[in-house]
C-alpha cells in the first residue's frame, strides 16, 4: 500500500519498474485523478478516449527531430492495451508530419492521430476532414504566403497540412527554429530542377531559369495547384525565399541561409502582413513557426478536444465517454469541458492554466507515469 491509500496493480508495478517511475509518486497521481473523477463527476469507470499531445508529453519540447523519451512507446501501448481505453495522438501538427512520426519514431500499433487543431484525424487508414477541405482557400493561402514573404523579405516554408483551415508555417526558421532537424527535412532538401517538376507535375506553369537559379510563376491563384502540391504535399517544410520579378509574377529559390539577426521580436513584427493579406489570425511560436487560422475555425467549434471527440464516436459509437487530453500549453486545454478532463503537465503553463480556470484536471509529469496512472484509475473506477 502507497501512502496515498492506492495499491498499485501487479501490471501497473512492472511497468513502473520498466519505465523507473517513482511507484508511491505513481500511485499518489492515480489517486488525484480518482479525487478529480470524484469531484467533477466524471465517469473513469467507462470508455475512455485519451488524446495525447506530442511535443511535451512524448517528446522534449527542444528536439526538433521528434525523438520519444525512453520508454514513451512502451507506456502507450500499455495503454491502448486497456480494456474500454482507446488512445490518439491529439496535436497541432499536420498528419504528414504525424504519420512519418508514429512509424518511424514512435513505432505504436493501433495509435490514430487527431492533428491540425482537431481539422482532420486519422483512425486505422481511414482519414477524416472535420474542416472540410476548400480547393480555392488552399490556393489562396499558398498565393498570400508567398506574395507576403516576397514583400517582407523574409524565407517561409509551409507545413504539410491536410486540412485548410489552419495553415502553418515557419518563417526564417531553418536555423532559427532548428527546422532543419525535423524528420520531413533533415536530410531530404530537393534540389531546385526537383521543386520546379513538382510543381510541373501538380498542375502549375512555372519556369526554370537555371542561370539565375530561380522558379518564376504567375502569381494568379489558379497557378497555384502544382505550388501547393510542391511545397505543403511533394517538399513540406521546405524553406524557400521569394521576390516579386514583375507585375503579378513571383519567383522562388532555396536559401540555405537565414537572415543575420532575425530572432523572435523580428518574427512578431513581420508576421501582421501574413495576417492582412491572408486574412487570418495569426498564432506565433518561438520555434519561429506561424499557424495562419482561418475565420470559419474561429467562428466553429474546431478543436482539439472537439476533434478528440469525433475520433472517440468513431471508436465507441456514441457519445457517451471521457475524453483525456494530456498537453503542456494554452492550444490544449478543452474548449468545451463537458465529459473532458485534462491532464496537465507538471510545471507547465497549462497547469497554471487548468488550476487558474477551475478546469477538471490532474497533473503527471509526461505520457509515461500519465498512461499507467489513467489505466490504474480506470480500473479502481471499474471495480468500484
Amino acid at each position: 500500500m502507497s501512502l496515498s491509500g492506492i495499491k498499485l496493480s501487479e501490471s501497473a508495478l512492472k511497468m513502473a519498474d520498466k519505465l523507473s517511475l517513482d511507484k508511491a509518486k505513481l500511485a499518489a497521481l492515480v489517486a488525484e485523478i480518482l479525487e478529480a473523477g470524484r469531484k467533477h463527476n466524471r465517469d473513469l469507470a467507462g470508455q475512455i478516449i485519451c488524446g495525447l499531445d506530442v511535443n511535451g508529453p512524448i517528446v522534449d519540447c527542444d528536439d526538433s527531430e521528434l525523438t520519444p523519451y525512453p520508454g514513451a512507446a512502451e507506456a502507450i501501448t500499455y495503454l491502448i492495451g486497456i480494456q474500454g481505453i482507446e488512445v490518439t495522438l491529439c496535436t497541432g501538427w499536420d498528419l504528414n508530419s504525424m504519420e512519418f512520426f508514429k512509424e518511424n519514431r514512435l513505432k505504436v500499433e493501433g495509435l490514430g492521430t487527431v492533428g491540425e487543431y482537431g481539422m482532420v484525424y486519422e483512425r486505422k487508414g481511414k482519414f477524416n476532414y472535420l474542416y472540410p477541405y476548400n480547393e480555392q482557400e488552399a490556393l489562396n493561402f499558398v498565393r498570400d504566403v508567398l506574395t507576403s514573404a516576397a514583400e517582407q523579405k523574409v524565407k517561409v516554408a509551409l507545413q504539410g497540412n491536410y486540412s485548410t483551415g489552419a495553415g502553418a508555417i515557419y518563417i526564417e526558421g531553418d536555423k532559427n527554429g532548428n527546422l532543419l532537424q525535423h524528420p520531413l527535412v533533415k536530410g531530404r532538401r530537393p534540389t531546385l530542377e526537383k521543386l520546379a517538376q513538382a510543381c510541373t507535375a501538380g498542375g502549375s506553369r512555372v519556369e526554370l531559369d537555371r542561370k539565375a537559379g530561380r522558379i518564376r510563376f504567375s502569381a494568379k491563384a489558379e497557378n497555384m495547384r502544382g505550388l501547393y502540391q510542391a511545397l505543403i504535399k511533394t517538399h513540406p517544410l521546405i524553406s524557400v525565399r521569394v521576390e516579386s520579378s514583375m507585375a503579378d509574377e513571383l519567383a522562388l529559390w532555396i536559401d540555405e541561409k537565414d537572415a543575420p539577426g532575425f530572432d523572435f521580436a523580428a518574427l512578431k513584427k513581420v508576421v501582421p502582413p501574413f495576417e492582412k493579406r491572408s486574412g487570418r489570425k495569426a498564432l506565433v511560436y518561438e520555434d519561429f513557426g506561424v499557424d495562419l487560422i482561418a475565420p470559419r475555425v474561429e467562428a466553429g467549434n474546431y478543436s482539439k478536444d472537439a476533434g478528440l471527440r469525433a475520433f472517440g464516436r468513431e471508436a465507441f459509437g456514441n457519445d457517451n465517454f471521457l475524453s483525456i487530453i494530456i498537453g503542456d500549453k494554452r492550444s490544449d486545454i478543452p474548449k468545451s469541458i463537458a465529459k473532458t478532463m485534462m491532464a496537465a503537465q507538471k510545471g507547465t503553463s497549462a497547469e497554471k492554466i487548468a488550476n487558474e480556470e477551475g478546469i477538471p484536471s490532474f497533473n503527471p509529469l509526461d505520457v509515461r507515469d500519465f498512461a499507467v496512472a489513467v489505466a490504474e484509475a480506470h480500473r479502481i473506477a471499474a471495480a468500484g
